[in-house]
């Protein structure tokens, strides 16, 4: 019986020009993870995360999420650098996109893939994590609230425009994008102050 492996990241970009890098900081309970993951040119990274089937062109496990150039941070102040790491997705509480620009990647590349779809209303949201509570907004259709929007099968959910607040020391971070384990929630809902300003004034 043959044993078909994962290709190697370090050799993903050079043997496969459908593949793009991602720059990712990835948030755990115990520790955070900066570095750099992986997605077909055409699929946003909330597709990668949700996806349960993984093409063997692809370094992602169906369970793991590969990460490569990696700083790994701890509560305590420790950091390590490693050349590569896998973590269970199920035990991540969000991952955000940065912005910065991402490696170079070869012009023969496949072009993005137009999708056809409905327009979104945004909804502003509030959603507590351990340690961490993230605004934002999330999109669904124009009769949707947040609970329809987040009440379904997969995996992540889609945040942007979001304000990162780590509730131990108030630490604050932004990003154009993050992706949210919904198992992860403890709950979720308006932002208090939008909340607030539609609550009657006795």
């Amino acid at each position: 019986m043959s044993l078909q492996l994962s290709p190697r990241p370090e050799n993903i970009l050079e043997a496969n020009a459908r593949i793009k890098q991602v720059k990712v900081l990835v948030c755990t309970e115990t520790c955070t993870l900066s570095g750099l993951t992986y997605c077909m040119n055409h699929h946003r990274l909330l597709d990668m995360l949700n996806q349960n089937i993984v093409a063997t062109a692809m370094p992602m496990g169906k369970d793991f999420l590969p990460l490569v150039q990696v700083k790994v941070s701890f509560p305590n102040g420790e950091t390590k650098i490693t050349p590569e790491v896998n973590v269970r997705k199920s035990n991540i509480l969000f991952v955000g996109e940065k912005s910065e620009s991402q490696p170079s990647i070869p012009e023969t590349r496949d072009r993005q893939l137009n999708y056809r779809t409905k327009p979104k209303t945004a909804l502003s949201a509030e959603i507590h994590l351990p340690a961490y509570v993230l605004k934002g907004q999330i999109y669904g259709e124009a009769w949707q609230h947040i609970l329809d929007v987040v009440d379904r099968a997969d995996e992540f959910i889609a945040l942007t425009n979001v304000e990162v607040r780590r509730t131990p020391d108030n630490a604050e971070l932004t990003f154009d994008f993050v992706a949210v384990n919904r198992d992860k929630i403890i709950y979720i809902g308006e932002p208090a102050n939008a909340a607030e300003s539609s609550m009657p004034v006795n």
